[in-house]
């Protein structure tokens, strides 16, 4: 398939979506299910979706919601399906039911709660959490707490930097790439917690857990893949000095972003990344995914913001080269990427996704005119930005 449409002319990302809701605030997470699509705002309001954007329930998580993972494979007490949906929201870990939106339990934790993670069949739940100094501007220690399906504590284990990405393995093993000062790894089991010294002198600042293997990305724009193992980690020189912030990773392909405003991308061969394109950016990037086929190849979806226009950018995860460029309107706080559809949170609240086939059906077409190029699009935008000024104080 060829996409007749000049790639570089930007279109609404509205006119390529499959559906788009709106959240009372900015939308600062989303997750996508077997076939719902699940949503979380800065007021801590969490909102399901069917498939064809028909509300199945709403909740309230009382604070921010930072991540969600899923627990798809659950069981409940009478042998059912009983899927649960994991949310950190200000300090709390909370658990829903995916089905109704019903909480199941809730667990204080101490300072910001960040990360999440569950097992496929709910057995564990991990999370982490960190206690921010404002005197020293920055974060002073963090702890990984390990709970049962039911919601009991069977650990917690605190240390002085902060995880950038948590995976649990197939045994419920948690690992977490860490920050300053020690860097390397953390490995929590149920029965102890342990410091792997890896690149110690290199901050992990995300991670990503792929089809086939786990990557981290570094501040010395280097990143590394972890062993099978969960104990060591190999790290791949980039010649860059840009941080990696952002990353993604297939079976086949890896992708990484930063401040640079450019993006890379490497071709994954027996386990091994080797550097196959780089390009520049519009910006920063603030969030990147790996989706769908386009053209006969993986997309790769990078959403940038330079401080004053946010652009998603639509490219080959073979060569880089552009598919499309699309108008979000406000900055992308969130990407997600399963099967056949793509959903997108934003600063004003919209949850858009798309769908693989509407989208190359619009993209054999010419684009309608942008929020950008329109006088009441644009009215709206600066409308909605002092509104979004005047809630942050």
């Amino acid at each position: 398939m060829r996409f007749v449409a000049d790639p570089t002319v930007p279109r609404s990302l509205s006119e390529v979506s499959w559906f788009t809701r709106h959240m009372p605030r900015a939308a600062s997470s989303v997750l996508l299910g077997r076939t719902r699509v699940y949503a979380g705002d800065w007021d801590g309001h969490l909102v399901a979706w069917d498939g064809d954007g028909e509300e199945c329930w709403k909740a309230d998580a009382e604070d921010r919601v930072e991540w969600m993972a899923g627990a798809r494979d659950a069981l409940g007490a009478n042998g059912d399906r009983a899927p649960f949906i994991c949310a950190t929201a200000g300090s709390d870990l909370v658990i829903l039911d995916a089905a109704t939106g019903e909480e199941r339990w809730r667990y204080e934790l101490e300072g910001s709660a960040d990360l999440v993670a569950c097992m496929d069949d709910g057995s564990r739940v991990v999370a982490t959490s960190s206690v921010y100094e404002i005197d020293y501007n920055d974060f002073i220690e963090s702890t990984c707490w390990r709970f049962d399906a039911d919601g009991e504590l069977l650990r917690s284990d605190t240390f002085e930097e902060r995880p950038w990405h948590l995976i649990l393995d197939a045994g419920a093993a948690a690992t977490m790439g860490l920050g300053r000062p020690r860097c390397g790894l953390m490995h929590q089991t149920d029965d102890d917690c342990q410091h792997l010294p890896h690149a110690p002198d290199d901050p992990i600042l995300c991670g990503v857990t792929g089809e086939s293997q786990t990557m981290f990305g570094h501040a010395s724009g280097d990143f590394s893949v972890l062993h099978p193992d969960g104990m060591e980690l190999e790290v791949f020189p980039v010649g860059s000095d840009d941080s990696v912030l952002q990353m993604d990773c297939g079976l086949q392909h890896a992708v990484t972003g930063g401040d640079g405003a450019v993006l890379r991308g490497f071709e994954i061969s027996e386990g091994c990344p080797n550097a196959r394109w780089e390009v520049d950016v519009a910006g920063p990037v603030d969030d990147l995914v790996l989706g769908f086929e386009l053209a006969g190849s993986v997309s790769v979806w990078a959403a940038t913001w330079d401080g004053v226009r946010a652009t998603i950018e639509v490219r080959s995860a073979d060569d880089g080269s552009l598919f499309a460029t699309l108008d979000p309107g406000f900055r992308v706080r969130s990407l997600d990427a399963r099967d056949d559809r793509i959903a997108i949170g934003t600063d004003d609240g919209s949850v858009h996704l798309l769908r693989q086939e509407l989208l190359e059906r619009r993209l054999e077409q010419e684009p309608k005119a942008t929020q950008l190029d329109d006088d009441e699009g644009s009215s709206r935008r600066h409308e909605m930005q002092e509104r979004l000024r005047a809630l942050r104080g």
